[in-house]
């Protein structure tokens, strides 16, 4: 249950306002009665006896942490049947997701700028005697200053390294993209747990696109290069982030600064913090030339010194002289001329056909590269409206988790969200009730709803298909836009993270934060009711089985 505003913990800080919840827990904006100041309580709801003296162990060496790139914590406490709570200094400023979303790409030198800082911390925290991973690196985590200063906060899932350890305890949460396979209980965490994280947040900040899940990888599933996705990411640093995210820790940089030098070593030689700029990539202009393309500078040409006068007789006889000289070198000259005219017009016509070579050459260069352009501008824009949407909306309904029981009676089995809209955004992670192999199963939503069998049916399937139907009135709808899902995860027990951004005539339909297709809604326009739904093909589902569900959200969009 979250902290009402205005609620007063420990007799000391007032809850001002929600900044982030998660499944384990929330961060809030708070009011220190005791300082007249403002602080960041993070709250953990695991109240389980180990759970608590970790938290103990661990909050007294954060609260001895002290480096200009993170928060300190001032104070920590447990309530009982309650929580667990960190206090910390509130950093003002915007977190790198927020500003990403409503700013766009942040540029190569400004992420060099703002990640090594972030890594100049890390390297502080895994120095420590016990070393400390925070375990939880993401843009939203990583908080920008006024004054343009970045700073690593949010310590909820920190770890004091123990490397006697062999497996994960305490702290289970991850962030999808985010979190190394031994961060899922693959092994243990340490200092490279948090380099990977790290290169994950340059990469989405870099991309605008949110890391493939490790687990993903690990099932073969490949992931593109950063500079594939913006043309501005050097190559160099495209391996840099590589290297970071390595599946296996023993092939990622081993200490944090190989990655902060690495990275450094990308950029200018002198790297100057910039205040108080703007945040996105400039616009794109024209690549300078290189200086032996360059056309040569006009001017007037270099005068040859005067030479003093001698004495008259003197002028005269190398007048005579050099009028004699240049008779007998004419005559050479126009012979030279003539050879020369030959040879001029030999290269002329050479030269022609070479010119028109390589215009052609250019010509279909550029051809391709206006086409690339034009695609990368098109996906830019697109990008550039989906985040603007994000940015403007309004958390309506969850986060909400439940189960869908099957039922062989039954054609759809769904749950009513109690929440009417026609622009939305609609998220939910749906757990397979079993692997594909064993039968069919389905599950996705049913938007716009109007009445029964009036709606818009969005279906994920078992086969590894998707499909938006248009009911009208009948059970069976006309399917509007349908296609394959070759990443789709189908075996019992597996997660697929399924999201809808409905906005007008116009949607989009993510699956594990990739962005799989946009749709064409103006066959329903009309506002109406949110449902999450498995079985949507009465066929599709094996009566007695359930399909959970967790991280069920919705958000109104302007």
């Amino acid at each position: 249950m979250p902290l009402e505003t205005g609620q007063v913990l420990n007799n000391r800080y007032r809850i001002v306002k929600l900044l982030g919840q998660g499944g384990f827990g929330a961060v809030y904006r708070a009011w220190d009665s005791n300082l007249n100041r403002p602080c960041a309580v993070k709250e953990n709801l695991d109240t389980s006896p180990e759970a608590q003296r970790q938290f103990t162990r661990e909050a007294t060496v954060l609260a001895n942490l002290s480096h200009p790139n993170l928060p300190r914590v001032t104070d920590h406490f447990i309530l009982s049947d309650q929580g667990q709570y960190l206090v910390m200094d509130f950093v003002e400023g915007d977190d790198l997701a927020s500003i990403v979303r409503q700013s766009g790409l942040i540029s190569v030198q400004q992420a060099i700028i703002w990640i090594s800082q972030v890594a100049d911390a890390l390297e502080y925290l895994h120095s420590r005697d016990p070393a400390v991973v925070h375990r939880d690196i993401k843009p939203g985590n990583i908080r920008i200053t006024p004054e343009g200063k970045a700073m690593l906060v949010d310590f909820g899932l920190v770890k004091v390294y123990n490397p006697q350890l062999k497996t994960t305890m305490g702290a289970r949460a991850v962030t999808p993209g985010y979190a190394p396979p031994e961060q899922y209980g693959q092994g243990s965490t340490d200092a490279r747990s948090d380099i990977y994280a790290l290169g994950a947040t340059l990469f989405a900040i870099l991309t605008g696109q949110e890391p493939l899940e490790s687990v993903q990888r690990m099932s073969g599933v490949q992931m593109s290069p950063a500079h594939q996705f913006n043309p501005s990411v050097p190559p160099a640093m495209s391996g840099v982030i590589e290297r970071s995210l390595r599946l296996e820790p023993s092939q990622r940089y081993q200490h944090v600064n190989e990655f902060k030098t690495a990275l450094r070593s990308i950029s200018s030689p002198v790297l100057v913090k910039p205040v108080n700029q703007a945040y996105a990539v400039p616009a794109m202009r024209a690549p300078a030339m290189e200086p032996s393309l360059r056309p040569p500078i006009s001017g007037p040409k270099s005068q040859p010194k005067s030479q003093p006068r001698g004495k008259t007789g003197t002028g005269l006889y190398i007048g005579i002289g050099a009028l004699v000289l240049v008779c007998i070198l004419g005559g050479v000259g126009i012979m030279g001329l003539i050879i020369a005219s030959q040879k001029d017009t030999a290269r002329a016509t050479s030269d022609a056909q070479l010119q028109a070579t390589l215009a052609e050459r250019v010509k279909t260069t550029s051809t391709a590269q206006s086409k690339g352009t034009a695609t990368a501008r098109a996906q830019a824009t697109q990008q550039s409206l989906l985040a603007r949407l994000e940015a403007n909306s309004r958390l309506v309904y969850g986060p909400h988790s439940g189960s869908l029981e099957h039922d062989a009676g039954t054609a759809v089995i769904a749950q009513d969200a109690d929440v009417n809209l026609r622009d939305f955004i609609v998220e939910a992670r749906f757990f397979n009730p079993y692997a594909a192999s064993e039968g069919q199963f389905d599950y996705g939503f049913i938007v716009r709803h109007e009445t029964k069998n009036v709606q818009f049916r969005f279906v994920i399937q078992s086969g590894k298909t998707w499909l938006l139907l248009n009911n009208t009135g009948e059970p069976d709808g006309e399917t509007i836009a349908q296609g394959k899902l070759p990443t789709l995860k189908v075996g019992a027990g597996d997660t697929n993270l399924v999201k809808l951004v409905f906005q007008g005539n116009r949607g989009w339909f993510f699956l594990n934060n990739e962005l799989i297709s946009e749709m064409d809604l103006s066959a329903r326009m009309n506002s109406g009711v949110i449902y999450i739904a498995s079985g949507i093909f009465q066929d599709a589902k094996i009566a007695g089985k359930t399909t959970r569900f967790t991280e069920f959200r919705i958000w109104a969009l302007p």
